[in-house]
């Protein structure tokens, strides 16, 4: 059997292993599950609806909504939401979904560890590392963490772009402008650690720079092109929390989160792992050292002390209170030691090869390539077997059942005038005068509307949780309405001005438009300029070929 189909078999046996707890028909468990299946479930009713893109979703709180699509990225949880749309069952379109984030994720690492290292050995070593790192199997089968699994896949383009910025000259962006936008369209927080290593690998090569200024130029303009990509998403969340107050149920103490030292290589819960580190020390007997990967194994080592409780969290309190939990620096740890692991260990095997015959430093490579495969396989295996949340099975009118859809964790973007939030569910059947009256509406997609609006109502309370957005009009006439968020907890306010029938809806603001705009022209540019390209290099091909003859 020729090398790459050794390796293609032994990366459908890691792949195996990753997802093995996905051969069930029930849905798996974690922490947070309840709140990303009903996300799932938000978009496919929207898409039923003819709106794919609500930012506020209607399913929440019995049909108040929730702008969960607003702050939250939705990119790739499409794909479950469309299998559901097709009929597929929660418990397994949810499964399949994983799967297809550890698939991508091994694809990916593959790619970019290949890319830096331009060897396939040591993208397999990296990719096989990559995904059963502890913390990677942790967020997807304990904690149900969503958005940090899925922005792991776009992780390692991040890395590579920092490979091209230090030993390339940036001459190929496209990794961190598909890294970055990924990430950025998966997870915030993570976004946020990822700037923070891409501002550290630009001082890093800051005498790349002074050489060749256009390098900081090419930074500049990627970074422009990546906003523009992706202010669909960041401009609204920026508008909105400039002009609203939120609430949340839970308050974060950092410090308190920090991991001691010594718990780092626990193979368990929201730590590290010991195979990831134990690989590390692969660093040591190799003799010619490769720089990125030096980078990569010191960055790691940097940012694995900042998740410690020797880092002065309590002295940040109030700055870098946003991540919520020291240890989630570990999605990008992981990665890191993974791509500083794949290029030692190949060096390893290369320097191992020196000296022997071509078939002994082949059996050598191989050895050693099973022993990496072997200690992340146990690793995988053991994690799973002891964290993993149980299984459940949900029907798929699991979410009919209005207290099932208030299940927003710590409910960070509800309106701090939602004071009661128990009792959002119970008010999303009647609109309310000034007088106390209730009136009947009737939901039709994501507009309620008020047929018979009583005659000395000033004002109704119509059960819409308040964003900057929400519009009404006179449902005969289309005559604009005034409202405001002043409803009682935290409802739409709508002022009648006489009107007896009444359409309220969620109408967006001129900046998510303007935002929506911009970034699907830049899609839409990008796209032809892409295929552009492919017929142009189709057409090239045939007189490559006859100078090549």
């Amino acid at each position: 059997m020729g090398k790459r189909k050794t390796y293609a078999a032994l990366s459908v046996i890691v792949l195996i292993v990753a997802c093995l707890p996905l051969f069930t028909v029930n849905c798996i468990g974690g922490h947070d599950i309840s709140y990303h299946l009903l996300r799932i479930e938000a978009l496919k009713t929207a898409i039923l609806s003819g709106r794919p893109f609500l930012r506020i979703n209607m399913l929440f709180f019995g049909g108040m909504g929730y702008a969960s699509s607003l702050f939250y990225p939705d990119f790739l949880l499409y794909i479950p939401a469309l299998l559901r749309v097709m009929g597929v069952g929660i418990n397994l379109s949810y499964n399949l979904f994983v799967a297809f984030c550890i698939i991508a994720g091994f694809a990916s690492a593959f790619y970019c560890a290949r890319h830096v290292s331009k060897s396939d050995y040591a993208g397999l070593v990296t990719a096989v590392i990559f995904t059963l790192y502890q913390y990677h199997i942790y967020d997807i089968y304990t904690r149900a963490a969503v958005g940090e699994f899925t922005a792991f896949i776009f992780i390692p383009f991040v890395i590579a772009g920092l490979y091209d910025l230090l030993n390339e000259e940036f001459k190929k962006p496209v990794f961190l402008i598909i890294g970055m936008t990924g990430v950025t369209l998966c997870h915030t927080i993570t976004t946020v650690i990822c700037l923070i290593l891409c501002l550290v690998a630009l001082a890093a090569g800051i005498k790349n720079v002074k050489r060749d200024p256009m390098i900081l130029l090419r930074v500049f303009l990627c970074g422009l092109l990546v906003m523009g990509l992706t202010a669909f998403y960041w401009v609204p969340v920026l508008e909105m929390v400039s002009t609203g107050v939120f609430s949340s149920d839970f308050v974060f103490d950092t410090a308190y989160e920090a991991v001691k030292v010594w718990e780092i290589p626990y193979n368990e819960y929201n730590r590290m792992g010991a195979a990831v580190l134990i690989l590390l020390l692969t660093f040591f007997p190799v003799k010619k050292k490769d720089s990125f990967g030096v980078f990569c194994l010191i960055t790691g080592l940097v940012l694995t002390f900042i998740t410690t409780t020797l880092f002065p969290w309590a002295r940040l309190k109030g700055i870098a209170d946003f991540i919520q939990f020291p240890w989630r620096i570990f999605i990008i740890t992981g990665p890191l030691f993974a791509f500083a692991e794949g290029i030692f260990i190949k060096e390893l095997a290369e320097e191992i090869r020196e000296g022997k015959e071509e078939r002994d430093g082949e059996l050598a490579a191989g050895i050693i390539l099973i022993a990496v495969i072997s200690l992340m396989t146990v690793s995988a295996v053991q994690n799973t077997s002891h964290d993993m949340a149980d299984h459940y099975s949900y029907s798929s009118d699991y979410f009919a059942y209005k207290p099932y859809t208030a299940e927003v964790i710590g409910g960070e973007w509800l309106p701090v005038a939602c004071e009661d939030r128990d009792a959002l569910v119970e008010m999303s059947d009647k609109a309310v005068t000034d007088t106390g009256a209730e009136t009947d509406i009737r939901r039709y997609k994501n507009e309620i509307y008020i047929d018979d609006v009583p005659p000395d109502a000033a004002y109704l309370d119509v059960p819409f949780i308040f964003y900057k957005g929400y519009a009404a009009s006179d449902a005969d006439t289309g005559a604009y309405l005034l409202t405001d968020g002043s409803g009682r907890n935290g409802t739409v306010r709508v002022y009648t001005d006489g009107t007896r029938k009444i359409r309220v809806y969620y109408r967006g603001t001129a900046i998510q438009h303007v935002s929506d705009a911009l970034s699907a022209c830049l899609i839409i540019g990008l796209l032809a300029y892409f295929i552009f390209c492919l017929v142009r290099r189709k057409k090239e091909a045939p007189h490559e070929e006859a100078r090549d003859i």
